[in-house]
């Protein structure tokens, strides 16, 4: 699962789970609620039942005792009666028409009990009555043809109402508790849905780059998710393999620049040393006769154009090299450049010692390059195998092969080759197959690798291949249509 769709779904459930626990603590609150509500009523209910049955044995007793011949105070009724209202912290007062006949039990204070009788009074002697929180009943009776008022005063219980609001503000807080708590929880887990898919990747990522900062440019992290870190790690992967490659480049382009000081070095002091030997015998008298001194003279001329001809093409090359060397590439009809090169350089090739065999070209055959550079390459290739054939004579077949995108420029020859080791390295610069340089007078190293930088600035490639028995083959390929970086 991608880590946007793990964020979205985690701010959904951060908001629906909450206000799921607290719906459904509201609704298990209401439900207690109701229950205790329920259950409150169902007590009041038989509370006043039982109340009602009591004041009616209250009222039976003291019908008993005021009918009975004996003292109030000292019937067994009145006993009895005197017992149960000071447990229950009770009062009963029986009235006539114009005192108090008898108090039982406690409860009241006499401010309340007058307030207690005035409200009886207003309701005609008889029924219940509630006063700030006391409950009064009162009932007319008639004994031995007097008339009596009985009146039974009791505390309300107000622990069971105190109990009940306690209830009500626990359940809040515990609602508001568990609301929190369930808020809490579920940040929690999400932050761990979330963060577990990505403190692991971090992990990997991290380790990776240790690596690459500790150098070892060939380690690639492997990583199987389907997450956004799939293409992160892939860019790793894909940077550790640019960055070795340009490491590799870097120390190649090092090596290359060793191997150029070194070659200029030694391809520049032959024909120096040379030089010098020649103007030491003319100065030393070596050369007595003008035959000798004009033959000491063509020979340092012929030494010095050598050195003239390396340096150009040194020129050449790190012009090419730096991008410097202006090009103008435009249409060109592969066929007629090719010709153009063989009949303007023919005559000297044979006279040296070169046959060049052009099989069938198509004249309609057409490249993107700039007609001077495409020249000078083809020339370089030719050049080459003049140089280094291993006979007095070598043959040169040139052809093109044509595809949808480019053209192949192919040119073999029947000379030594090069061993295939040598191969990969035939277009670096100051490269001979000799690697002892011994015969400067084979080249400079620097032809075949102006002809590959051409072929850069075109867009193209070229590559060489060893032919059976032997002989070379050179493949230069030039696109058709101008390349874009």
């Amino acid at each position: 699962m991608k880590i946007k769709k793990r964020l979205f779904i985690s701010n959904i459930l951060m908001l629906i789970i909450p206000a799921m626990v607290s719906i459904l603590m509201i609704l298990g609150s209401l439900l207690l609620f109701m229950n205790v509500i329920y259950k409150q009523l169902m007590d009041e209910i038989l509370e006043e039942n039982k109340l009602e049955y009591i004041h009616r044995i209250l009222v039976e007793q003291s019908k008993k005792f005021l009918d009975s011949d004996e003292e109030v105070t000292d019937s067994a009724q009145y006993h009895a009666v005197e017992k149960y209202l000071i447990s229950h912290k009770m009062k009963l007062e029986i009235y006539n028409d114009t005192e108090i006949f008898c108090t039982i039990g406690s409860g009241n204070d006499s401010e309340t009990e007058a307030v207690l009788f005035s409200a009886m009074e207003s309701l005609g002697g008889e029924g219940i009555i509630s006063i700030d929180g006391s409950c009064l009943y009162g009932e007319k009776i008639l004994v031995n043809g007097g008339t009596y008022h009985v009146l039974i005063y009791s505390n309300s219980d107000m622990r069971e109402s105190q109990l009940n609001e306690l209830l009500v503000k626990n359940i809040l807080v515990i609602l508001c508790v568990m609301i929190i708590a369930a808020v809490i929880v579920t940040n929690r887990f999400l932050t761990k849905f979330i963060f577990r898919k990505i403190e692991a990747p971090l992990d990997i990522l991290t380790d990776g780059v240790h690596q690459i900062r500790d150098g070892n440019l060939d380690y690639r992290i492997t990583y199987s998710g389907k997450d956004e870190f799939q293409t992160v790690c892939e860019a790793f992967n894909d940077m550790a393999a640019r960055l070795k490659e340009s490491v590799e480049i870097t120390q190649k382009n090092d090596q290359n620049r060793k191997e150029l000081i070194a070659g200029i070095s030694h391809d520049l002091r032959t024909p120096l040393t040379s030089i010098k030997a020649y103007i030491e015998g003319l100065l030393e008298g070596v050369a007595a006769t003008p035959q000798m001194q004009q033959k000491y003279m063509k020979t340092i001329l012929a030494k010095a154009n050598d050195i003239d001809r390396m340096v150009d093409k040194l020129f050449l090359f790190s012009k090419l090299d730096l991008g410097n060397c202006p090009f103008y590439p435009e249409k060109l009809n592969i066929g007629q450049e090719i010709l153009s090169v063989i009949t303007s350089n023919e005559k000297e090739y044979r006279e040296k010692g070169m046959q060049i065999l052009c099989k069938d070209i198509s004249q309609d055959m057409e490249v993107y390059a700039d007609p001077v550079q495409l020249r000078s390459a083809i020339t370089n290739i030719l050049e080459n195998s003049l140089k280094y054939r291993d006979s007095e004579t070598v043959a040169v077949e040139i052809y093109c092969e044509d595809s949808a995108e480019d053209v192949s420029i192919i040119i073999e020859d029947n000379g030594p080759g090069v061993p295939s080791e040598a191969l990969p390295k035939l277009f670096d610069v100051f490269y001979r197959s000799d690697p002892s340089r011994n015969n400067p007078n084979k080249g400079s190293g620097l032809g075949l690798a102006i002809t590959a930088k051409i072929l850069e600035h075109f867009g193209g490639s070229v590559r060489a291949e060893n032919l059976q028995p032997k002989g070379l083959r050179i493949i230069m390929t030039i696109p058709k249509e101008e390349q874009h970086e």
